[in-house]
């Protein structure tokens, strides 16, 4: 063959041919070895991440407060970049095996880690130009496409880095485009129609992989023969660099034009977004916002109670309270819940410190406010009353449950010691009727928990029937607003 005269298509498939025969086994035994390493390594990443967060418990809360949990954010961000990693380590086993004829197995699989960092840099480079020119009426990235497409194959055996590596492919191809073009398209179209075959389109895909790969570097040889020595480097190397990065920040400048652009329609189109996830997902992850007290909430506060369902536990109801809302630190709600059962309508408070501290606090015979329910028995908004005042949309509650921190005088130990009141009010209207104070042994305090049991016989309730019920935080600063309403099954 003459200088600077290339093989025919039919020379490249036999040879590629001949190669496939010696080194197809090889190249896929490190290509599904390096799978199989990876996947092991970021399954057991993902089971020490999952237990070192605090296993099931911490995964069973509220999807929202997990998902911008900074744990969670830093630990997936970190996975994300391993899994990235690993998969670049992939692409770089299977190169060398496929470049250098000369390793076995277990060194081709060693030695291409060296390559993972610089086959990061280089394919980064390589979308970036791309992207950059793509901006140029497409054909311009077409044309850089296939001219920098030897670049994976020229870091490996000629240990080229970085842009050296892409204009190296460059200048191989520089002259010889369409000739190239018109090799490697046969061999991409064949790819891509072994993989639309169904169910063992796959496993052929794989199969022609070596193939595809020992193609490829049998053009590049070709290409690397007839164009002799070539010496990429240049001062322009640089202007190279700044155009691939230019083209991978693309995607963010396009994404903060958009933003500005969009304006004032963003909270809308963020609310329309919101509600898409919550219908594909089933669950509220972004919830509405609940109903409030038009007369009364503050509406320069903003801090608004959200409700989540507890995956654990069947049916109980658990509103998040915002902390940090109440005149008080010691009367501050962190979660509220309530659920049916046995028989019986249990509810609970749980506060942000030790309900002890609280009782410290204050003088025997003093009281403090903690929460009020409000129950709507027989869920008709037509009869019952209003939570406090007249509202807008907020009526029809049957039953209103106060529920009140006592201090009492602790003779033997000579202090004070503190209970738990709760007292009944049937509502009609914008009146209050007392059904009287709760028996004590309806009521446990529990550290920052208390909480409340109301026999179904006392509501006038069945097994089956259902209750609607909201609540408001007595020491509440930041606003004054009822919690969500939330319907709760009596089992």
């Amino acid at each position: 063959m003459e200088k600077n005269q290339l093989k025919g298509i039919k020379e490249i498939f036999s040879e590629a041919g001949h190669l496939y025969t010696s080194r197809a086994i090889p190249v896929l035994l490190v290509l599904l070895l390096s799978l199989l390493i990876s996947t092991i390594l970021l399954v057991g990443g993902g089971i020490t991440a999952f237990f070192a967060l605090g296993g099931q418990p911490f995964f069973t809360g509220d999807l929202r407060e997990i998902l911008l949990n900074p744990r969670i954010i830093g630990t997936g961000a970190l996975f994300a970049f391993v899994a990235v990693l690993l998969m670049i380590w992939c692409q770089a086993a299977t190169l060398t095996m496929t470049v250098r004829q000369d390793i076995g197995i277990l060194k081709g699989l060693i030695t291409s880690w060296k390559y993972t960092f610089p086959l990061l840099w280089i394919s980064t480079l390589y979308i970036g130009i791309i992207m950059a020119g793509s901006v140029f009426f497409i054909i311009p990235g077409l044309v850089l496409a296939l001219s920098m497409s030897l670049c994976f194959f020229i870091m490996v055996e000629e240990e080229r880095t970085g842009i050296d590596a892409l204009l190296a492919s460059r200048l191989y191809i520089r002259g010889h485009w369409w000739s190239t073009l018109l090799k490697l398209l046969p061999v991409w179209g064949l790819s891509f129609l072994i993989g639309l075959i169904p169910l063992a389109g796959p496993i052929l895909s794989l199969l022609f992989t070596p193939f595809l790969m020992l193609y490829i570097v049998t053009v590049y040889h070709d290409l690397k023969e007839c164009s002799g020595e070539i010496d990429p480097s240049s001062s322009a190397g640089w202007l190279w660099v700044l155009f691939g990065v230019f083209g991978v920040s693309l995607p963010l400048l396009a994404f903060i034009g958009s933003i500005v652009a969009l304006g004032p329609q963003l909270p809308d189109i963020i609310k329309k977004v919101q509600t898409e996830v919550n219908r594909t997902l089933g669950t509220d992850i972004f919830p509405d916002e609940p109903q409030t007290d038009a007369k009364n909430i503050d509406y320069r506060a903003g801090k608004i109670p959200t409700v989540r369902q507890l995956p654990s536990v069947d049916g109980f109801l658990i509103w998040r309270d915002p902390i940090g809302d109440t005149h008080s630190h010691l009367l501050d709600i962190k979660e509220v819940s309530a659920k049916g059962d046995q028989g019986e309508l249990i509810l609970s408070v749980t506060t942000t410190r030790s309900l002890s501290s609280s009782f410290l606090a204050v003088k025997a015979g003093e009281f403090d406010s903690l929460i009020s329910f409000y129950l709507d028995t027989d869920t008709n908004r037509a009869t019952g009353g209003t939570p406090f005042g007249r509202q807008q949309g907020r009526r029809g509650y049957d039953l209103d449950v106060q529920v009140q921190l006592v201090a009492q005088q602790d003779v033997e130990n000579k202090g004070v010691s503190g209970g738990v009141e709760v007292n009944l009010y049937q509502m009609d209207g914008e009146e209050r009727r007392s059904w009287g104070t709760l028996e004590s042994k309806a009521v446990t305090v529990s550290g920052d928990t208390v909480t409340i049991r109301l026999p179904y016989s006392q509501l006038e309730t069945a097994p089956g029937d259902t209750v609607r019920i909201c609540y408001r935080e007595a020491a509440q600063e930041q606003g004054r607003g009822l919690a969500k309403d939330k319907l709760v099954p009596l089992k």
